[in-house]
């Protein structure tokens, strides 16, 4: 058995010795670590990512913007929903105007279609234009309201 051993341990030395010698040989001198990429498609492909971030950022800082301008209102009250009172969007976009008060909700006409927008999500704005009310709801919450309403009145 202390034969075997012997010769597989003699055997593992010369296997090794090449590994060795070459490491023997490469600690005394340098080695090349030179790497070489073409930088065209590199370089197009950070102009667009650069491009996609700037444009990004631009639209988040519109959307904080926004988000810093709707700080500015209040719950309106209903004394403040009243009849021919203009109703906007949170982008300044027209929604409606103001017809009559329905229980908790405002009845909105635009263009002889009727919107019933929950008393809840109008605001006034603290200050600036007086009389003109802004709600958060999307304009296609909205429409979907005044479609959900038409179908329940027609069963």
């Amino acid at each position: 058995m202390r034969k075997a051993l012997i010769l597989l341990a003699g055997t593992a030395a010369l296997a090794g010795a090449p590994a060795f010698a070459q490491v023997g040989g490469v600690v005394g001198g340098t080695v090349d670590t030179t790497v070489q990429v073409g930088t065209g498609a590199v370089g197009d492909t950070l102009t667009n990512t650069t491009a996609r971030v700037g444009s990004t950022v631009d639209r988040v800082d519109g959307t904080v913007n926004k988000q810093l301008d709707a700080t500015k209102l209040t719950l309106a009250t209903r004394d403040q929903v009243r009849a021919g009172a203009q109703v906007t969007d949170r982008g300044g976009n027209s929604v409606g105007t103001v017809q009559s008060i329905d229980g908790d909700n405002a009845i909105v006409v635009d263009g002889g279609k009727l919107y019933n927008i929950p008393l809840g999500s109008l605001y006034s704005q603290a200050e600036g234009a007086t009389g003109t009310l802004v709600t958060k709801l999307p304009r296609a919450d909205i429409t979907a309201r005044a479609q959900a309403a038409a179908e329940a009145s027609a069963r």
